[in-house]
């Protein structure tokens, strides 16, 4: 059912803002001086706003024909649009009260132009408990507000302390010829990757077989030794991405 929603960083307190109306918003922006928040629908052709914090006051802010309009971002007194239907791919800009007089700022991007984000240094302000030793988190420190914060790991599993990280017992590694990746044995629902990705065009040109050395606990690490077809040679690297070495 498509929708906009809102989180915490860490996935907890989810709020829908927006159920009704939405077919396919692929673009949300949030405009930080008057707590608002735009999104992009593709398939009704309109750039909507709410208010941030309730999801009320919903307005249209443009709607067209013969558009394909992609992505949204709002900064100052303008909205900035991606239009793939539009001069071969174009980026516009309108006034976000009023964006009917519309500037076209760039023209044939060709019809892959998706996403748009605005930078500028003015926007950087504000800090939370992660920025200092990264919130005592080991890997990801994610703030909840309210001076709170949750860790996680990217890699691993969160340890009873909930800071630390460990390493999983054992994990199906596999190579996509220059690319070494790891997936979960048994929850496949657990997207994130048991071991990091490794890729280095240094080492890994067409890596074939894979084999492991296991001697080592789980404090430690694994041994991975492969066979690479384009250099002929058999190298050996442990699973935390150091150390390696050319075997044969």
């Amino acid at each position: 059912m498509p929708c906009i929603g809102k989180a915490r960083l860490d996935g907890s307190e989810k709020v829908v803002l927006v159920s009704v109306g939405v077919a396919w918003p692929n673009g949300i922006s949030i405009d930080y001086e008057e707590n608002k928040l735009y999104w992009c629908d593709a398939r009704t052709d309109k750039i909507e706003r709410i208010d941030l914090e309730t999801g009320g006051n919903r307005e249209v802010v443009l709607s067209g024909s013969n558009v394909d309009m992609f992505s949204v971002a709002v900064f100052g007194a303008y909205i900035y649009w991606s239009d793939r239907a539009h001069a071969n791919g174009s980026i516009r800009r309108g006034h976000k009260n009023d964006a009917t007089e519309t500037v076209t700022m760039r023209t044939g991007l060709g019809v892959n132009l998706k996403e748009i984000k605005i930078f500028n240094r003015v926007r950087e302000k504000g800090t939370n408990v992660c920025a200092k030793d990264n919130g005592g988190c080991q890997q990801l420190c994610l703030y909840r507000g309210n001076s709170q914060r949750t860790c996680a790991c990217a890699h691993g599993y969160l340890a009873e302390d909930g800071v630390t990280c460990l390493r999983h017992e054992g994990y199906l590694l596999y190579s996509g010829r220059t690319i070494l990746k790891s997936i979960h044995l048994s929850d496949e629902t657990n997207l994130n990757s048991p071991i990091r990705p490794y890729e280095n065009p240094h080492y890994f040109k067409n890596v074939i077989a894979l084999a492991f050395d296991y001697n080592q606990r789980r404090k430690g690490t694994n041994r991975i030794f492969y066979s690479d077809a384009h250099y002929g040679n058999i190298q050996l690297i442990k699973d935390n991405w150091e150390d390696r070495q050319v075997i044969v």
